[in-house]
């Protein structure tokens, strides 16, 4: 697969997790405005209302054109959002042109994929795991990602725990010391791919390999039920060099935006 198509599945894995949780939300709502895709779960949890582009632009008056109709939805819908993109598919000079249009950058992370995970470099650590597959399983993958990422724990619980996700078949797995999770990971299947996301590890138990641990025996349990090997995810500067060492390939950098 050549890296302009690489791109393209990456911006579609993005997308589609955010159409997902969009459509799991009880007032969600997914429009398509042509180049740009609008999926607004209408939560309080920015991160769960989202404007993906969905082709790049061959201008930045092009891309003020589809940004402007996001702004002016989420201005009626007076809910917070983000705009999520590859710095390719932006262009030269987008950052500025955002700017004109209310909106600040607020962050990145580096679309990574890679066609089969790499062995082990070093052995895995030997903790009890567990698949997510009940109550408890979910509310250890929703307060270990609220807790890492600072988010409110009923806004994560709202979505993680809602029978409305699990009604596709999910792999996730969580991490337990002393019978409590301490890392977690869930992986999507998408179009042909295994996306993985919700990747959280405790602060007291970083650096023990458990993210590597969740993410393998989720991916083993995902590749049994459907076949895919090839997986995709979009990594935070914390989470890339772990990925890195798992095989995981930088496709592009993706910049997040918001109302600023």
């Amino acid at each position: 697969m050549s890296n302009h198509e690489e791109l393209g599945e990456s911006h579609e894995q993005y997308n589609a997790a955010c159409l997902r949780y969009a459509r799991c939300s009880r007032a969600g709502e997914v429009i398509d405005l042509g180049g740009l895709c609008i999926a607004n779960s209408r939560h309080p949890w920015a991160m769960l209302n989202a404007a993906v582009l969905t082709a790049p632009v061959s201008s930045q008056a092009e891309l003020a054109a589809r940004v402007a109709g996001a702004v002016a939805y989420f201005r009626r819908e007076n809910q917070p959002w983000f705009l999520a993109a590859g710095e390719t598919w932006l262009g030269e000079g987008a950052q500025a042109t955002l700017l004109g249009l209310g909106l600040g950058k607020t962050g990145s992370m580096i679309g990574m994929v890679t066609e089969q995970v790499a062995p082990p470099a070093r052995p895995l650590p030997d903790v009890e795991t567990r698949c997510i597959d009940d109550e408890a399983g979910r509310r250890g993958l929703s307060d270990l990602n609220a807790g890492v990422y600072n988010v409110l724990l009923d806004w994560v619980r709202d979505l993680a725990m809602g029978e409305a996700l699990w009604q596709d078949p999910l792999y996730g797995c969580n991490a337990y010391v002393d019978d409590q999770p301490v890392s977690t990971a869930l992986v999507l299947p998408q179009n042909g791919v295994l996306y993985v996301g919700w990747v959280a590890t405790a602060v007291a138990y970083r650096r023990r390999g458990l993210a590597d641990l969740v993410m393998r025996r989720a991916l083993e349990h995902a590749t049994r039920e459907t076949g895919i090997t090839r997986t995709a995810l979009h990594a935070t500067a914390d989470g890339y060099p772990g990925y890195l060492k798992m095989g995981y390939q930088p496709v592009e950098e993706f910049v997040l935006y918001a109302p600023v």
